[in-house]
């Protein structure tokens, strides 16, 4: 005769392998719920909508958190093939879709290029707080005058 008294509360081996199992089953499922639903993802990145046209952008000043991550979402609804430059931006480590970009080596990415009709992507962390002129800079002239003259140079403003 067996003494069903054991440390498995009286339940036979099987029973206990079954329940461990429905267990781990259980929690596996809750943690993949988690995961597609966002839970274990964090928060989405603020997303800063710029659009471009002729010799403007809007908005002209952009503020945004130190040390926090954002994306800048660049359209391009003009006529012209613009280049986003900033020497602060060069500093950062930026992910860039979208667009055409050259980057000079070792200081980060010299120029994003946009073309007309395209939306670009630019995400960083902005690394330090102060106030950083970034250009987009336009190979074309108007009546002699460089388009950064006419109204497309702007403010990065990092708090």
């Amino acid at each position: 005769m067996s003494d069903n008294s054991s440390l498995d509360g009286g339940k036979g081996h099987g029973e206990v392998m079954a329940v461990t199992y429905c267990l781990a089953v259980a929690v596996t499922i809750a943690v993949i719920w988690l995961w597609v639903n966002g839970v274990a993802h964090g928060e989405p990145l603020p997303v800063i909508r710029i659009e471009l046209k002729e010799y403007r952008f809007s908005p002209a000043r952009i503020s945004i958190p130190v040390g926090k991550p954002v994306v800048l979402r660049v359209i391009n609804r003009g006529r012209t093939t613009p280049m986003v430059t900033s020497p602060y931006l060069a500093s950062l480590d930026l992910e860039v879709e979208g667009a055409e970009m050259e980057v000079d080596a070792p200081r980060g990415i010299k120029y994003v290029k946009l073309r007309p009709g395209r939306t670009a992507e630019i995400k960083f962390t902005p690394a330090a707080r102060g106030t950083f002129e970034f250009v987009f800079v336009c190979e074309m002239r108007e009546a002699g005058r460089p388009h950064s003259e006419l109204g497309m140079p702007g403010e990065l403003v990092v708090e």
